[in-house]
């Protein structure tokens, strides 16, 4: 992957005055893992319901990326912000 490519898998979401960091996971669904300086707060996938014309997401703490049901959100800002939340920021 060049510098250019790279630097489009990721983007910076202020949580507060937080800085967090957005990754790309290329997985089956758009994923996204939430960092704030180095340490991990968990992912954020986008979920497609039928009927619906835009899609909600899913918030997945540390350790619950591949069971449960994930905290669902109707905007993916709210979905960072309760990783945040859940890390203590």
């Amino acid at each position: 992957m060049t510098g250019k490519e790279l630097a489009h898998q990721h983007a910076v979401y202020t949580y507060g005055s937080l800085p967090l960091t957005l990754m790309y996971s290329p997985t089956a669904t758009a994923a996204w893992e939430v960092y704030f300086g180095g340490d991990y707060l968990g992912l954020v996938e986008e979920a497609h319901t039928a009927g619906e014309a835009w899609p909600s997401f899913v918030a997945r703490p540390p350790g619950e990326e591949e069971t449960g049901d994930g905290i669902p959100a109707r905007d993916w800002r709210v979905a960072v912000e309760l990783l945040a939340a859940r890390a203590g920021l």
